[in-house]
């Protein structure tokens, strides 16, 4: 029944334009905001052209970062929330590396009530420097190798379920491998993360699989649930709104509930991440002090995942009166090998399948540098993975051509004054760095749509402020090694056994799913996976 006007349709417009017109005062009300400071910007910001399936966030990134060669910085929000996109490299090493103290957070929506906010990733502050430093030597070189077993089983599986994939005319002309992929990399988070052993096709791995895929799945509901803690964060936490499904919440709390207690009541011990996570409960539990667990590692690759002194400058304590493996928090940590280990490692594996394939005098290099690295270490080991260093090239040459962050993301902690310039960044200002744009930079990367794996001779996936597939700084992705050892297993076991080819079913140039949340590649990448005549393989 209308009340104002005679006509519901024009009482409903009444009530709802002055609503939307609130809702786009509040949002651009600070327009203005780097017109006061001299930055120069963009009045626009990187979701609404997501959400309306107009422009991937990557695609905004870029569009962004070329429009001010010149400039070491420029301005642009997100929704009202200035957002300063950082260029220069020098500065880009200062926010992540030398004055990390000042950029210490990564600057999303604090939502109390979403178990997954309280793993690394959303964690901020004292709380997270307390955690990081516990978790960093559970990724260290002597616990890759204690999984490396598992991994090259996860990768025979893999390789046997290829032969399918070869062994019939219409998939000899080409097939998505990405299933296959994705199930390697759950495979083997299942077992390191989980400590769980599933049989292929499973009922049990069924269902683990499809809580993970819907994690990585868009939804619109998932996006307007994001833009509204973002906007809103008190008034969401007061309402109960979380990011997360709550289906895989309550999946992954019953998991670690059920996990702890099976390996409690049969006195069960494995080398795995879980157990890890379970040995630094029971010491908080004794209230043993566990600021003297954490060595002084010596190795090179160690060194990138640790670089926790850069935020002594700041705090030098890591004790916290919050308890960091509650149950609640174990959820939490185990979760965040999924994010670090399956889709994101499937897709990078993807892609570098893809580049292989389409360049074949680099694909027979590495190759023979496979076929050459088994026989001398005598088969399959950790060592010898760590000796495939040309596969470590083409690796890394696919990362920063199909970067799968288009962006890092800090918030400034506390007023920071930009060396030699007049410009002071406020605290609660958002710092985006532009990996998308850095990394196809001709400045940095002549001829940057060539694939060139001898651009990273010798690298070993160090970052610096123009690579930054895993971030840099303190804040450099924990389980970064881990997600490269599971790429190169997967890319050498194919290697050892397949030669890869591009189907012509695969459209070219690719296309991406605009609001991916990473990049997804529309109607898919086919590959042809064409058996090697091969003497046996040493095992």
């Amino acid at each position: 029944m209308a009340v104002t006007t005679g006509s519901i349709f024009v009482d409903v417009l009444i009530a709802v334009i002055p609503a939307l017109y609130l809702v786009y005062w509040y949002i651009t009300s600070n327009n203005d905001y780097w017109d006061k400071r001299g930055v120069p910007n963009v009045k626009k910001g990187l979701f609404w052209g997501t959400f309306l399936g107009k422009q991937s966030q990557a695609d905004a990134v870029l569009e962004i970062y070329k429009l001010f060669p010149d400039e070491k910085y420029a301005g642009l929000f997100q929704f009202k929330r200035p957002v300063l996109m950082v260029r220069d490299p020098v500065l880009i090493n200062k926010v992540l590396v030398k004055d990390f103290t000042y950029f210490q957070d990564r600057g999303g929506p604090i939502v109390k009530k979403d178990i997954f906010s309280k793993n690394l990733f959303g964690l901020r502050g004292q709380v997270w420097r307390a955690l990081r430093y516990k978790l960093t030597p559970t990724f260290t070189t002597g616990k890759l190798r204690g999984m490396f077993e598992q991994i090259s089983k996860s990768g025979d599986n893999m390789v046997e379920k290829l032969k399918e994939h070869s062994s019939t005319k219409e998939t000899a002309r080409g097939v998505d491998p990405k299933n296959v992929l994705f199930e390697f990399t759950l495979d083997v988070i299942a077992s390191c993360a989980f400590g769980l052993q599933f049989q292929p096709n499973s009922p049990d791995f069924n269902k683990f699989k499809s809580i993970v895929e819907k994690m990585f799945t868009f939804s619109p509901l998932r996006f307007i649930r994001f833009g509204f803690v973002t906007i809103a964060p008190k008034l969401s936490n007061f309402l109960n709104i979380t990011i997360s499904s709550s289906d895989a919440a309550e999946y992954f709390t019953n998991l670690t509930k059920a996990t702890i207690k099976y390996r409690k009541e049969n006195n069960i011990q494995r080398n795995d991440y879980f157990q890890m996570l379970l040995s630094l409960k029971e010491q908080e539990e004794s209230g043993k002090d566990m600021s003297h667990v954490v060595p002084s590692h010596v190795t090179e690759e160690d060194a990138v995942i640790d670089q926790m002194h850069y935020t002594q400058e700041d705090d030098q304590s890591i004790d916290t009166p919050e308890k960091l493996f509650s149950e609640e928090a174990l959820t939490s940590n185990t979760v965040i090998f999924l994010s670090a280990g399956s889709e994101t490692v499937a897709r990078t594996i993807g892609f570098t399948l893809f580049e292989i394939s389409r360049h074949p005098d680099i694909q027979q290099k590495l190759q023979q540098e496979v076929d050459s690295v088994l026989s001398r270490h005598k088969g399959w080991s950790y060592d010898a993975l760590k000796d495939m260093t040309y596969l470590d090239e083409v690796i890394q040459e696919s990362q920063r051509m199909n970067n799968l962050l288009p962006m890092l993301m800090r918030e400034c902690v506390r007023p920071y004054k930009v060396p030699d310039s007049d410009l002071i960044i406020e605290k609660g200002t958002l710092i985006l760095i532009p990996v998308t744009g850095l990394h196809k930079d001709p400045q940095y990367y002549p001829e940057p749509c060539q694939f060139n794996p001898d651009r990273f001779k010798g690298n070993n996936f160090k970052p610096s402020s123009t690579f930054l597939p895993f971030g840099d700084g303190p804040r450099i992705c924990i389980a970064m090694r881990f997600a490269v050892v599971e790429v190169k297993a997967c890319v050498a076991k194919v290697m050892s056994q397949y030669t890869v080819e591009l189907s012509d079913k695969t459209q070219l140039p690719l296309q991406y799913e605009v609001r991916s949340f990473i990049p997804s590649v529309k109607n898919g990448i086919f590959l042809s996976f064409q058996r090697r005549s091969l003497k046996p393989e040493v095992s």
